[in-house]
């Protein structure tokens, strides 16, 4: 049985941001602090994109950087001037690097792989982490696992396989990233291909779905990139895949348990991502961040999550989302074609006003979303 001043449950994004930030505050000078985590090792298994509204530690870990995006169906597409707030995506590979090499410096912080964990729970002492026969002690427990939370909302997921493409011969590749592509089938729910031009004849692609199904099968997902590579970039010839990723976002937030109070939840665990979008990297750094600033303060440590205003408003959508679904990439696409970037970006990055959410708002059909507002 040990026992360590903080516990960080999750190496993911959510953990290591925070133990970094933590340890930018010197707070394990004289702490000690045990990061656990089921993974074995840490390799490039996820690409962070977000719109630079916020500074953040992690500059140095980028793929790259753009001044426009992109949005298409069928035969339209709309390109985005975001010079003043450019699309940023961050290489998890280069990330953990960065944060591992930072806290292999300091012997207080110990890391503590190949673990699964069974329960998290506190009594009035201190707060317990269970792995097996191994129980962990602490007086703070910082947790970003899923496991085990509940919801009492109903379940929609934003799943997704990506792989990053190297082609053979030279292919006619889009110049900025397509954040949504819904040239594709949309099977009665929500689909499109997400693309980052990588280089010269190297281009990430990630399929994604928004459904009531947490995940399809990989070879569903494989089947879809390669039709989308034939069709929609026009390349039929042979290509190799550097890396990939697969994932499920759950589009709802989770019951917490108010009567903790050693026990705080962050990342998706702690209700930071968007459900109507599922961004939450930028989210977590904004938590993360303060959380680190609190401590350095002596002040309480609160959960941070969405605000209420961005999560009554993403309540509404995903109605509509149920209520429409096949049909609901007209909406994403009006989106961006009916209001200027800078709407978009901060609405979509929770930094709209009252204002700029009602045109946002008035750009939506406005039957439907009047009749989810009143629960009609």
């Amino acid at each position: 049985m040990e026992k360590f001043d903080y516990i960080i449950v999750g190496a993911g994004c959510s953990g290591l941001s925070l133990a970094y930030e933590m340890n930018a505050k010197n707070l394990f000078n004289d702490k000690t602090c045990a990061i656990i985590d089921k993974r074995k090792e840490f390799n490039r298994d996820k690409i962070w994109s977000y719109w630079n509204i916020y500074e953040h530690s992690f500059y140095d870990c980028l793929i790259n950087k753009w001044d426009k995006f992109c949005v298409k169906k069928t035969q339209n597409e709309i390109i985005l001037d975001c010079e003043n707030f450019q699309y940023q995506s961050i290489d998890s590979q280069k990330f953990y690097k960065k944060i591992l090499d930072n806290l292999n410096s300091n012997k207080n912080i110990k890391l503590i792989l190949n673990k699964s964990v069974d329960k998290i729970y506190e009594n009035k002492d201190e707060a317990i982490v269970q792995c097996g026969d191994e129980i962990f002690r602490s007086d703070i427990i910082f947790n970003s696992s899923l496991d085990n939370r509940t919801t009492k909302e109903s379940e929609l997921f934003q799943h997704f396989y990506g792989c990053e493409i190297v082609f053979d011969e030279n292919v006619n590749l889009p110049e900025y990233p397509i954040i949504m592509d819904f040239n594709c089938s949309q099977d009665n729910w929500v689909h499109f291909f997400y693309t980052l031009p990588m280089g010269k004849n190297k281009i990430f692609i990630e399929n994604t779905w928004i459904s009531n199904t947490k995940n399809f099968t990989f070879e569903r997902y494989i089947a879809e990139i390669n039709y989308y590579i034939q069709n929609n970039l026009n390349y039929k010839k042979k290509y190799k895949t550097n890396y990939s990723e697969i994932g499920s976002i759950p589009m709802f937030h989770f019951k917490n348990n108010v009567k903790y109070k050693k026990l705080i939840n962050i990342g998706t665990a702690g209700n930071l991502t968007r459900k109507s979008t599922g961004y939450t990297f930028l989210n977590i750094q904004k938590s993360v961040k303060q959380i680190a600033i609190n401590i350095s303060k002596k002040q309480n440590i609160k959960e941070t999550s969405v605000s209420l205003k961005y999560n009554y408003l993403d309540n509404i959508f995903i109605k509509v989302l149920f209520e429409k679904k096949g049909s609901m990439y007209e909406v994403f696409f009006d989106l961006f074609k009916k209001n200027k970037t800078k709407d978009i970006v901060k609405f979509l990055s929770n930094t709209s006003n009252w204002f700029e959410d009602l045109k946002i708002i008035l750009s939506m059909p406005k039957l439907i979303f009047i009749k989810k507002l009143l629960n009609l």
